[in-house]
């Protein structure tokens, strides 16, 4: 699966929940676990996962 496609399909389940305040959890959590995973790959500084500290 590409991440254009686990996007999407992050997308949908976000769009799609009933509670306002869990879809913003769930949004945070996917953007944060998106930099997680590029960090552990080399893709980014240290200096940018210091933002989310």
């Amino acid at each position: 699966m590409n991440i254009t496609g686990m996007s999407e399909h992050l997308k949908d389940i976000i769009l799609a929940h009933p509670d306002t305040k869990k879809r913003v959890d769930v949004f945070a959590l996917s953007i944060y676990g998106l930099v997680i995973f590029l960090k552990a790959l080399g893709h980014i500084d240290e200096a940018v996962t210091d933002l989310f500290d």
